[in-house]
C-alpha cells in the first residue's frame, strides 16, 4: 500500500465450540488455582475490532511498538508492518548467542511496558516483533483486564512469553532462568510472587512432561527455567501447539490429566 507492506486483518464472529472450550478451560484453572491463564472473552466482529483499536491506542501510549492503523472498515483494520515474529527469528537465528540476543531484547521491551503499567495478553514469540534492533507487539483481540487485576494479566504475560522461547533452550535452562531471573524483579514484587505461586502450583506437570514427546519436554524447560529464575510453568508444552491461544491449552491440558 503506497510502497510498504500493510496487514488486513479480519474479524469474525467467535466460534461455538472455543466458547465452550474456554468455558471448560477455564474451569480447569479456577480448580488449579492459576487465575493468570484464565481465557478471557474472545469477542467476534464489530467489538473486537474496536478492542483492538482500544488496545493499540493504550499500548502506544506508554511507548510500545505497535502497528499504525492505516484504514478501518466494519469488520477490518488495515495495519502497518512492524517487522517479522520473533517466532521466525528464533527458527532462523544463526546460533545461541543470536537466540540469547533476541530473547533478551523481548524481555527488556516486557520490562519496560511493564514498569508503565501496560500488559499484552498473548505475549506469545509469534506476537512479538522484531525489526532494526526494536520489539513490537501485536494481536489484541482480547483483554485480560476484563476478568483479572493488572498483577494477573503481567503475570500471565510472562507465562506466555516464556511458551514461546522455551524450546530454544532445551539444553540451556540456566540461561533462560538467569534473564527471567533478573527480570522480574524490575517489574515488582507482587507480579514476582505470583508468577512464583503460579509456577509452584503447576509443578506437577513438570514431573510428566517428558512422556509426551518433544513439545511437551518444552515445558520442562520452561518450569525449570522460571522456577529457577523466579518462577513460572505451564509454558513450553504450548509452544509449537498453540495456535490460537486458550483454546489449544485447554485440549493440550486434557491430553495430560
Amino acid at each position: 500500500m503506497a510502497g510498504r507492506t500493510a496487514w488486513l486483518k479480519s474479524y469474525g464472529a467467535p466460534e461455538r465450540s472455543r466458547r465452550v472450550a474456554a468455558r471448560a478451560w477455564n474451569a480447569i484453572v479456577d480448580g488449579l488455582d492459576v487465575g493468570p491463564l484464565r481465557s478471557p472473552p474472545r469477542l467476534g466482529r464489530e467489538d473486537a475490532k474496536q478492542l483492538e483499536l482500544r488496545r493499540i491506542g493504550e499500548l502506544r501510549e506508554a511507548g510500545v511498538l505497535v502497528p499504525e492503523v492505516l484504514g478501518e472498515g466494519r469488520d477490518t483494520l488495515l495495519l502497518g508492518d512492524i517487522g517479522p515474529s520473533l517466532s521466525r527469528r528464533l527458527k532462523n537465528a544463526a546460533d545461541p548467542r543470536q537466540v540469547d540476543t533476541l530473547v533478551h531484547a523481548a524481555v527488556a521491551a516486557i520490562v519496560a511496558a511493564h514498569r508503565r503499567g501496560a500488559y499484552f495478553g498473548q505475549a506469545f514469540a509469534r506476537n512479538i516483533t522484531v525489526s532494526d534492533g526494536r520489539i513490537g507487539f501485536i494481536d489484541f483481540e482480547e483483554d485480560p483486564l476484563q476478568i483479572m487485576p493488572l498483577r494477573d494479566a503481567q503475570a500471565r504475560d510472562w507465562l506466555m512469553f516464556t511458551a514461546g522461547v522455551s524450546r530454544h533452550y532445551e539444553k540451556r535452562v540456566d540461561v533462560l532462568a538467569g534473564m527471567i531471573e533478573q527480570a522480574l524483579p524490575r517489574v515488582g514484587e507482587e507480579v514476582t510472587r505470583e508468577v512464583q505461586r503460579v509456577a509452584g502450583r503447576l509443578d506437577f506437570l513438570h514431573r510428566y512432561s517428558r512422556f509426551f514427546g518433544r513439545s511437551a519436554r518444552a515445558l520442562g524447560v520452561a518450569v525449570a527455567s522460571l522456577r529457577s529464575g523466579a518462577g513460572l510453568v505451564l509454558l513450553g508444552l504450548m509452544v509449537d501447539l498453540l495456535s490460537d491461544g486458550d483454546f489449544d491449552i485447554y485440549r493440550i491440558m486434557m491430553s495430560m490429566l
